[in-house]
């Protein structure tokens, strides 16, 4: 039986945090063994939010190399860059064509990301799920992991895959069967792993840099990220996400990073001071990053190699792209 086909990628803004470790990239490194799979730097997608884009080429080759520095393996992974697949954007625009303006402006995660980057009136926000889509249809991925909060782009993804199959027929390359498949969500652990200062978002690179622990901090920036994040009344170290969210964030963070149990941390520290329990979130984060970062640093020493390693696995990407790129005109009658 072939292997089925799972797509994913990150938007180059800035360096990825510890949320897009335990969220997106740990799981990746299994997804690599099951799935024939294909990782995309979204560097297109990027643009709908960034007003200055002078550090998008230095932070894609960034975000490869902490891909390559957490496990990814290019020899079971097609690593590419979505702007060097232009025949993504033309399945996007046939796409457009039969998605309503409606569909796209009631989507929630639309408002949020609007909410969030006022500024961010382009269209391309607000087409971005059918960019998504086309994406996620070029290569007939069936998989597709997401947090919940990205469940609603998956959807449209789903109904655009119905909408051209029932408009413009089956496939005619493969005489049989639907053209595009509907994608499945793949939601591994429904992890929720907030901002350091405000408890109730998630982390997310885009609410500041204090906000977040990036891959690449250094132990003392780790410390005094932690040593500063929100925390909650009372002095008793308990996992209560309701009553106490700051606190649990990090007591969540430290399960993950060192794999102690919630009980364990609970029992550790009881009775002890928060200043005390923070020197040790701190201490496990560090722990955790610490081989990432010199496998990184390692890599980084020849980014001309990683270049190589973006530029082969983009025209990899296109040859399969360009061959479903095709099949759509041709479904559709056009030369």
């Amino acid at each position: 039986m072939p292997k089925q086909i799972l797509l994913t990628g990150l938007r180059p803004t800035s360096s990825l945090h510890v949320g897009n470790y335990f969220g997106a990239l740990k799981p990746l490194i299994e997804y690599q063994k099951q799935y024939k799979t294909y990782l995309m730097v979204a560097d297109i997608h990027a643009l709908t939010t960034l007003e200055d884009t002078k550090d998008i080429r230095e932070n894609t080759l960034k975000i490869v190399m902490l891909y390559l520095a957490c496990g990814v393996d290019p020899r079971k992974v097609t690593l590419f860059v979505q702007s060097l697949v232009p025949e993504q954007i033309a399945l996007a625009t046939l796409f457009s064509m039969i998605v309503p303006k409606s569909m796209l402006e009631l989507n929630p995660v639309y408002k949020e990301m609007l909410a969030e980057n006022p500024k961010a009136t382009n269209l391309g926000l607000l087409a971005y799920p059918v960019l998504q889509a086309a994406d996620i249809l070029s290569y007939k991925a069936s998989v597709v992991p997401v947090g919940r909060d990205q469940l609603p782009h998956l959807e449209l993804t789903r109904e655009i895959a119905r909408r051209f199959n029932a408009r413009f027929g089956l496939s005619r390359r493969a005489k049989s069967g639907e053209m595009f498949p509907e994608p499945q969500s793949k939601i591994t652990q429904d992890l929720k792993i907030l901002s350091l200062q405000d408890p109730t978002k998630k982390m997310s690179k885009s609410h500041g840099e204090n906000t977040n622990i990036s891959l690449l901090d250094t132990p003392d920036q780790i410390l005094k990220k932690i040593k500063t994040a929100v925390t909650d009344s009372g002095k008793d170290i308990i996992f209560d996400p309701q009553n106490k969210p700051g606190l649990s964030n990090l007591m969540f963070l430290m399960h993950l990073a060192s794999g102690e149990s919630i009980k364990t941390i609970e029992a550790r520290f009881a009775g002890r001071g928060y200043g005390e329990f923070k020197e040790a979130v701190a201490n496990s984060l560090t722990i955790l990053l610490e081989p990432i970062q010199a496998r990184y640093f390692e890599i980084a020493k020849n980014k001309k190699a990683i270049e190589k390693l973006l530029i082969d696995g983009s025209k990899a990407a296109q040859k399969v792209a360009q061959k479903t790129l095709a099949e759509a005109k041709k479904n559709i009658g056009l030369f």
